[in-house]
């Protein structure tokens, strides 16, 4: 029997041309995409076909010239530059899967590519499903070439998440999507605010590569489309191909933004001509903040509303990249179009060089954890405009506050654990391999969840104690291993995360929802009896705010930290890592045992005949 995968030198795409990938209507909608009701929940099929494709391939000469016809011809344009990808159903970025909280969600995923893989569902805690997750070799068995899987859970929470491979660097040529959990208008604390929430104002950024070339970051794409920077056409040429957004001036429109970031570049999304109301993040709801522009991290996801109230024309919709991106210049561009102007017209500006003294407003706030930025962009834009009353305010997502209050009460008592991110350079300067607690992770060969309690922990795993008791130093000497770390389930849990590199780094926690109640920065690398002898010192700083921002992916500051709190009820062995594939791949990836084996799910291994 002939397997269905391809390799990169396959230009035949035949196997996929009458592909039904799953249950889409004519207009290309999802039977579950709808308005959501109370105590109705449906059984939602998805069909995700994962697979070696081409973009700018022959099939797009058939939509040069008409970007609505290349879906119908199996083109992605992408920014116009032709390139290999890992596509899903043909289409980069996948699709987005929109389901209604308590949905059943039933995603089969059929990997026609050479290596295994894995779906992750980011932001999902995965209660009662902890096999689902898509850790490998943590919570399942990757998905190996020719073989599907099937992904069933429970839509347990409303909110903006994401899919995304978590296999190698699979995530840089484009396996991804969207995953959009809509809930009830009764039950929506922020529904008052907007009037239209349409799937089709979901944007999903993505770092983007060319070639097999998965080291260096070349452009930014907004659902898979964008100007590229190789040639030198101007943002307002009719070639490029921008994602458009359209609205009718009067109405408010709720916009969610996810982050797909593989690399060390950070974002500053804004909106030419209009304001933000800020009402969640990672999924969570916040109290409404407004913004003029606002930074994210790889894995964070953002949704504001935008009020339509500017003249009946084109506006951009502007990303800026920084640290990587910013020494290739990159940034990219959507357009908002108002349904009463001329549909296909460019804006009228050039897409960087609005000034942000056009608002006409005297301050200009701006939401993000990127300070030295922040500064060297407030005085570019102060010398730019000379307005002597221009003002700029930053508010930190810590800074930010949740609708939920605390579970617990201001005399709990933490269990704190401390988790150091670092690295070390072996060789020369390009060698770098990414720790945490100054372990390189190193995947171990049995699925740590479906073996659970078949096995001895110190035949399979280590952690800083366990290496320590054995006389190894692992600040001297390389370690290289399975790093799980044992935590008590149903405890008030505090994890500070200090980052010792010299760059920002997002970490994303698998199976829980945190608050942060600290964030700042240090100055200097510390080992862990410093930054224990620091927080004695009452010098690591704590919110005692009940209503600290929910995240599941959190900034740590170069050489700083960051301090979030949850109640450990999800016992099960959750991955926590930096959400870029450049640090993940290379070893900054740890795993969390919560609780005995008695209190972890019983999961049945897999076998294979």
């Amino acid at each position: 029997k002939k397997s269905p995968h391809h390799n990169n030198n396959n230009n035949n795409y035949s196997t996929f041309k009458s592909a039904n990938f799953s249950a889409f209507d004519n207009k290309g909608r999802h039977a579950c995409e709808r308005r959501c009701q109370a105590n109705q929940p449906l059984t939602c099929h998805y069909r995700l076909v994962v697979h070696h494709y081409q973009a700018l391939t022959a099939e797009c000469e058939g939509c040069f010239n008409n970007d609505g016809a290349c879906p119908k011809q199996q083109c992605i344009y992408a920014d116009g530059v032709y390139t290999p990808i890992v596509a899903i159903n043909q289409m980069l970025p996948g699709p987005t899967i929109a389901v209604c909280v308590d949905d059943t969600v039933v995603v089969d995923v059929i990997n026609y590519l050479a290596e295994p893989i894995s779906l992750h569902w980011h932001g999902m805690s995965m209660y009662r499903t902890p096999e689902m997750d898509g850790a490998p070799f943590v919570t399942q068995y990757p998905i190996q070439p020719a073989e599907a899987y099937r992904y069933q859970f429970n839509a347990e929470r409303a909110g903006s998440l994401y899919y995304h491979s978590h296999v190698g660097l699979q995530r840089s040529m484009g396996v991804g999507g969207g995953f959009i959990i809509s809930q009830p208008v009764e039950s929506d604390r922020q529904s008052y605010l907007y009037d239209y929430d349409l799937p089709e104002h979901t944007l999903l950024l993505q770092d983007y590569v060319y070639g097999q070339d998965v080291n260096s970051v070349r452009n930014i794409l907004i659902n898979g489309k964008g100007r590229n920077h190789v040639s030198n056409l101007s943002d307002r040429d009719p070639r490029h191909r921008y994602e458009r957004l359209q609205v009718a001036r009067g109405n408010r429109y709720r916009f969610r933004v996810i982050y797909n970031g593989v690399f060390n570049c950070p974002i500053e999304f804004s909106v030419e001509n209009h304001r933000m109301l800020m009402i969640s993040t990672d999924g969570n709801d916040i109290v409404p903040v407004l913004a003029d522009s606002f930074f994210m991290a790889a894995g964070e996801r953002f949704d504001f509303v935008l009020q339509a109230n500017q003249q009946s024309r084109s506006y951009w919709i502007k990303v800026r990249g920084y640290e990587s991106c910013a020494k290739e210049n990159l940034y990219q561009g959507a357009i908002l179009t108002y349904q009463s102007g001329p549909t296909r017209a460019l804006p009228q500006q050039p897409m960087m060089e609005a000034s942000i003294c056009d608002n006409g407003s005297e301050e200009y706030f701006i939401l993000g954890d990127y300070e030295d930025q922040l500064k060297k962009f407030v005085s570019l834009s102060q010398s730019g405009c000379g307005r002597a009353d221009f003002k700029a305010t930053n508010v930190a997502t810590v800074g930010l506050s949740s609708l939920e209050q605390v579970p617990w009460t201001r005399d709990t008592a933490f269990f704190t654990h401390y988790t150091l991110l670092g690295s070390r350079v072996y060789g020369g300067a390009a060698d770098v391999a990414y720790q945490i607690d100054d372990i390189t992770y190193k995947s171990s060969k049995i699925s740590l969840l479906q073996t659970n309690g078949l096995y001895n922990e110190i035949g399979v795993f280590c952690n800083r104690s366990m290496l320590s008791a054995k006389g190894q130093n692992c600040e001297t000497k390389s370690c290289i291993c399975t790093n799980v770390v044992r935590l008590p389930a149903y405890r008030a849990l505090e994890i500070v995360l200090v980052n010792n590199n010299n760059e920002p780094t997002p970490v994303h926690l698998h199976g829980y929802t945190f608050r942060l109640v600290g964030q700042n920065a240090l100055g200097s690398v510390v080992n862990e009896k410093q930054v224990k002898d620091l927080d004695r010192r009452g010098l690591l700083q704590r919110s005692t705010d009940d209503f600290p921002i929910q995240k599941d992916t959190v900034q740590v500051p170069p050489l700083g930290y960051a301090i979030v709190r949850f109640y450990s009820s999800n016992p099960g062995y959750w991955m926590y890592h930096s959400a870029l594939d450049s640090q993940a791949s290379r070893g900054m990836i740890g795993v969390y045992k919560i609780g005995e084996d008695h209190q972890i799910k019983e999961v049945p291994p897999r076998l294979r005949c």
